[in-house]
């Protein structure tokens, strides 16, 4: 029998594919990830993350890597760089809420990063969850797409999460 915990996987698994992996055409997003908060460590007290489901469309990546920093570059190693940025993301905004919630209006709950290359973003889903996106395509960020994109995601998550419990 499947618990409904893996029900719950799968669903991210397909809200995720379904706006990444299987987008056609394949523009926004080039990576998302879905993580749970994990319970605070003794040592510092920082939650950690745990990634349960991730997306990314391999193909026009390569075509990005390719043309911004050549063939060296591959999509494994660009999206193992942005695993390796999510709980930096994470653990930066937590110290950042400190400030936040100073001014009486709560904790962020979304950010978006537009750098150079592209962009981050990063949306709380819920209490325990966040959707982190990446994208190289800096033409996507200039025109909302990847706002759009993640604005769906979300959306779809956090009906996943209302239909089927927290």
């Amino acid at each position: 029998m499947i618990s409904m915990a893996e029900v719950k996987v799968s669903i991210v698994q397909d809200v995720l594919d379904n706006n990444v992996k299987l987008r056609r055409p394949p523009i926004g997003l080039n990576y998302a990830a879905y993580a749970v908060l994990t319970l605070p460590d003794g040592e510092n007290g920082e939650h950690g993350l745990q990634v349960i489901g991730r997306s990314s469309n391999h193909k026009y990546l390569k075509q990005l890597l390719e043309r911004f920093s050549g063939p060296s570059c591959t999509p494994d190693a660009q999206i193992k760089l942005w695993e390796e940025l999510l709980p930096k993301v994470h653990n930066a905004l937590a110290l950042l809420d400190g400030a936040l919630v100073l001014a009486g209006q709560g904790e962020n709950v979304r950010a978006v990063f537009d750098v150079d290359m592209g962009g981050f973003f990063y949306n709380r889903v819920n209490s325990h969850s966040i959707l982190f996106g990446a994208t190289l395509d800096q033409s996507q960020i200039n025109h909302g797409q990847c706002d759009r994109e993640m604005k769906q995601m979300v959306t779809e998550l956090q009906a996943v999460f209302t239909a089927h419990g927290a």
